[in-house]
């Protein structure tokens, strides 16, 4: 049995899933837990086990050990631990041995296989950190197939000293034979050989690790019948064990050659074979070849040389000029006769030697008429013609097969779109790069490249543009490096720079503006000029981290602050980086946890007419008042949301609490309540609105959803297909920050908004700037040809309420009248309007 490893991301995976849950809050005793078995009847052992806990201590060892779980005795392990020593196994079923590889059934756990070892000892250590059962996966090649054996740690109580524990061990019923599936795909042999070294002067023998049907056939015995035997226990394949005997003997005297032959008879067959062996960390895969076709066609040369599809020449041995050429040659190499038997072999092989096998094939590079080069295999016959010696030759044009294996071995290290490093290279370099940075050779910089603005690429002009953009990003990127440093595309719109050498900080902030500004110049793509932008972060090696997975967290925090900052911006890792980010992750965790009808409140800010100076209604916002920090800052905690998926939840409860209160109000007055791109990702906000309104009993017509640009750039038809639900129920709709995005013109087209709000940014300076005046003066008077109403947002000034007045602004919101209030002080400014309908008239 041969086991393998689970990966450590999946233990991880294991313990979140593993939580103990509450099936009845009221009674301890009924606490089961989830734990991801397959088994009913360990199942039935965990409820006895649970069953066996009395006040919180563990079950005893003579209790559970000697009593409940005996039926499964078989498959249980006892497991002891001591201080100072390593965990033993005081006795083990049978089943538990054969699983673990054991003899005895009372051994350290320090010979179990390493990947049982690993599984036995994370489940021993999660169970003891938790004081519960725990489950853990290994994988495990049981008669050729992989199996998942799971791996159940029960702790115990006992008064002898020491830790005690179960250890349950049982292969699930799936199993894979991925391997088999795939050689098994090819009509060419295949085997996995482990030498043998001969006792005395007894020749080298080899074990069978693996062999597919191709290969058996060839060797004239079911495959099932030779793994993990010896090929010369098989009686054809003993000629196979002495003829790589033979390759391994010639080593000593020489470079191995790629190809041998081999031939033998089979039940009354001649079978020949080429056999290619490649040695990796003392293992042979060896490739088996039927060439049976070749050489019968060499026997027959005199018949089938000319009209075979085979190239084959014929040249004398001496001078190698060339005697007799066939159809398939002359095509193969672009030569008429004349011009070919011109030539000797010289002439074909002028910049190449040829390598030559042990069965005297020979490995060249042939030039063709046009002067392409062919990798091809010559095979050759002594023959002779005229009473002179001479060479015949049948060529394998390899060309193609070569160029597939040098393709799959730049995909394995190339990103198939940009042609720059992938991930798998990316992470051998940059270990490779720690460790010497750490040994004081050459220190590194990590550069991080995140693009912005890429998805609305993709969602607007297609994949392919996308594609275009990715590559053309790559290019430039490249063009900007030195040879020595490497650039990879890690997925998505994310790259990596690793640029090697003492660097100096100020080198590497030169090079980071360098990519910006490169990356930021248009791209041109079917008449479109395609623009984007990028966030760049940086870490230094050993000086910020001397592990690889901790540098790249540095160079991601970096990333992080560049793009909460804004777009187009560059950050070095600073190690207080670290603290916000351990600072945000405890903030998630106290929203995640928020009873929101007690932490969140609304605050509304007025909405005034211009026109009549009443009241309009008012702009919910949402607060978060925490219990430890106080009140929280919306521009804090409501990116959180959005990045968590929260936002879905909080904007519920704000809708319904919006639609709560107004429902009280005046009837003539509104709501207004924002909404986040990500509640339209989720596919239920039409169903949230309708619902906070039936709750409410508010009418829709009062209910106006405030939404950005953002919300369009995202699976555009979807979205407007639901804002056009939203409209028919009767609920308004308004363009939010109008005149910052990208597209808005277009927007207004496709979708007829019930008003656009003017953003702040050109109200602050509408006094000041004759820009921001002309601005706010075209958005108002293309919403007038509209029929669209406006609202100006962040009015402060008296000055700055005389100038919208002057420019028929219908509504405005801001400071100068009121700011964001509770629920009381609305109430109270709905009555101080409603005495006097003329506050801003």
């Amino acid at each position: 049995m041969m086991s393998i490893a689970v990966r450590v991301k999946e233990l991880d995976e294991l313990a979140r899933q593993q939580q103990p849950i509450e099936s009845n809050p009221s009674s301890q005793a009924d606490r089961v837990f989830r734990i991801d078995t397959e088994f009913e009847d360990v199942r039935l052992m965990l409820r006895r086990w649970q069953a066996a806990c009395i006040d919180g201590v563990l079950p005893p060892y003579e209790e559970l050990a000697l009593g409940s779980v005996g039926r499964f005795a078989d498959e249980l392990a006892v497991v002891r631990l001591s201080e100072g020593h390593a965990g033993f196994i005081l006795r083990a079923g049978s089943r538990f041995c054969s699983l673990a590889d054991i003899a005895e059934a009372s051994v350290s756990l320090s010979v179990l296989p390493f990947a049982v070892r690993r599984a036995v000892n994370d489940a021993i250590d999660l169970a003891r950190l938790a004081a519960r059962p725990y489950l853990t996966l290994c994988r495990s090649i049981i008669d050729g197939m992989v199996s998942t054996m799971e791996v159940l740690a029960l702790p115990l109580s006992c008064r002898w000293p020491g830790e005690y524990f179960l250890i349950f061990a049982r292969p699930r019923k799936s199993q894979v034979d991925l391997a088999r599936l795939l050689i098994n795909s090819t009509d060419e042999g295949i085997l996995a050989l482990s030498p043998l070294e001969g006792v005395g002067t007894a020749p080298r023998d080899y074990q069978v690790l693996s062999i597919n049907n191709a290969a058996a056939r060839m060797l004239g015995a079911p495959a099932e019948n030779m793994r993990l035997r010896l090929l010369s226990e098989v009686s054809a394949a003993e000629c196979l064990a002495r003829l790589l005997d033979q390759r391994s003997r010639n080593r000593s005297q020489g470079p191995a050659v790629p190809s041998l032959e081999l031939e033998y008879d089979l039940a009354g067959e001649a079978i020949s074979l080429q056999v290619g062996v490649v040695e990796t960390d003392g293992l042979l895969a060896v490739t088996l070849t039927d060439v049976r076709e070749i050489r019968n066609r060499e026997v027959l040369f005199r018949s089938l040389f000319d009209d075979n599809p085979v190239p084959m020449y014929v040249r004398h041995l001496a001078t190698g000029v060339f005697l007799n050429v066939n159809a398939a040659a002359l095509h193969l190499y672009g030569h008429d006769r004349a011009a070919f038997l011109a030539l000797d072999i010289r002439n074909l092989e002028p910049n190449s030697a040829a390598r030559v096998g042990s069965s005297g094939e020979r490995f060249a590079r042939h030039r063709t008429a046009s002067g392409a080069e062919l990798d091809v295999i010559e095979y050759t016959r002594a023959i002779t013609v005229g009473g002179q010696p001479a060479t015949l030759s049948t060529i394998v044009d390899v060309t193609e097969r070569k160029r597939a294996e040098e393709r799959i071995s730049f995909l394995a290290h190339h990103d198939p779109l940009t042609g720059v490093g992938n991930r798998t290279t990316f992470s051998q370099e940059i270990e490779e790069a720690v460790a010497t940075a750490v040994a004081g050779h050459q220190p590194f910089a990590l550069v991080l490249i995140d693009l912005d603005d890429f998805k609305a690429v993709n969602d607007t002009l297609g994949h392919a543009a996308g594609d275009s953009l990715l590559i053309e990003t790559a290019d430039r990127i490249r063009r900007l490096l030195r040879r020595t440093d490497l650039v990879a595309r890690l997925g998505g719109d994310e790259f990596a720079v690793l640029l090697r050498g003492a660097l100096s900080r100020d080198d590497v902030q030169l090079l980071a503006g360098r990519i910006i500004q490169a990356i930021a110049q248009p791209h041109g793509y079917e008449g479109h000029k395609l623009s984007i932008g990028a966030s760049l972060g940086a870490a230094i090696a050993p000086v910020d981290a001397r592990e690889a997975g901790t540098l790249l967290k540095c160079a991601d925090l970096a990333l992080y602050r560049s793009k909460r900052e804004g777009k187009g911006t560059f950050h070095f890792f600073e190690p207080e980086m670290d603290a916000e980010m351990r600072e945000r992750r405890e903030l998630e965790l106290e929203l995640r946890a928020a009873d929101f009808d007690r932490e969140l409140e609304l605050h509304y800010q007025p909405i005034i007419s211009l026109r009549s100076g009443g009241l309009r209604g008012f702009e919910a916002l949402v607060r978060w008042r925490n219990p430890r920090r106080g009140m929280v800052s919306p521009a804090e905690f409501i990116p959180l949301a959005e990045e968590t998926g929260m936002i879905d939840a909080i904007g519920r409860w704000v809708l319904e609490e919006a639609c709560r209160r107004a429902a009280a109000w005046p009837q003539d007055l509104i709501i207004a309540v924002n909404a986040s791109a990500v509640q339209f990702r989720q596919g239920r906000f039409a169903e949230t609105v309708t619902q906070a309104l039936a709750a409410s009993g508010l009418d829709p017509s009062r209910l106006e959803i405030e939404i950005t640009e953002s919300v369009l750039l995202a699976d555009t038809g979807a979205n407007l297909a639901l804002l056009e639900r939203l409209k028919d129920v009767g609920v308004r709709v308004a363009l939010d920050d109008f005149g910052t995005g990208y597209s808005s013109m277009s927007y207004l087209r496709r979708f007829p908004f019930s008003r656009l709000k003017i953003d702040r940014s050109f109200i602050r300076d509408i006094g000041s700037s004759r820009e921001s005046m002309a601005i706010v003066r075209a958005i108002i008077g293309l919403s007038a040809n509209l029929g669209i109403d406006t609202t100006a947002e962040g009015v402060e000034t008296g000055a700055q309420l005389e100038l919208l007045r002057q420019e028929r602004c219908g509504e405005i919101q801001g400071f100068l009248f009121s700011p964001p209030v509770d629920s009381v002080g609305a109430l109270r400014i709905i009555d101080s309007y409603r005495s006097d309908e003329s506050k801003v008239a």
